[in-house]
């Protein structure tokens, strides 16, 4: 399993805090790890559901007692847009190492979307590793990102408009159409 050594950490300690199964669904940086896309990650990102209340107050220890740079998120993954079908798009993985964690990785269309609506430097040296090393369907994209328009709050609809039209100004040439 290709993860790099903070998330493998991570999910040792936390295989060991729960007592029964919980669900971790990795983004950002950690699923482009996973997936292939970049060999490591400086930090954790995950997911977790707010009925696995141990899964966050773990995440919140884990983050006072490590100094790690994580991002944890409760059932959204994207500032502003609450849309909760991620965990069903998310690749599910067979794993025997952490038998108390069912692992998902986010679908590589979710993981780009949440990228364009940070768009920080180093997202969009991300979104050029992930676009030049796979066939991503413009259609596709599209049809994702008018989907989460439907779930974004109305403070964020227009910036987030905005950051993807400037990504498809950008990098557009490089999906598939």
């Amino acid at each position: 399993m290709p993860l790099d050594q903070l998330a493998h950490d991570f999910l040792s300690r936390l295989n060991a805090a729960v007592k029964r199964k919980v669900t971790v669904v990795f983004v950002g940086g950690n699923a482009l790890v996973f997936l292939g896309f970049k060999g490591a990650t400086a930090d954790v990102d995950i997911v977790c559901r707010s009925v696995e209340p141990e899964v966050a107050k773990f995440c919140a220890e884990y983050l006072s007692r490590y100094k790690v740079k994580a991002e944890f998120f409760v059932d959204a993954l994207f500032k502003g847009i609450r849309v909760k079908d991620y965990r069903n798009q998310a690749y599910s993985i067979k794993q025997d190492e952490f038998p108390n964690i069912d692992l998902k990785i986010l679908h590589i269309y979710d993981v780009l979307l949440m990228k364009i609506d940070r768009l920080l430097p180093r997202d969009m040296d991300d979104i050029v590793a992930v676009l030049s090393k796979s066939e991503i369907s413009k259609k596709e994209l599209d049809a994702r990102f008018n989907y989460l328009m439907k779930f974004t709050m109305a403070s964020h609809k227009e910036n987030f408009m905005e950051k993807y039209k400037a990504f498809n100004k950008q990098l557009g040439q490089l999906l598939k159409p």
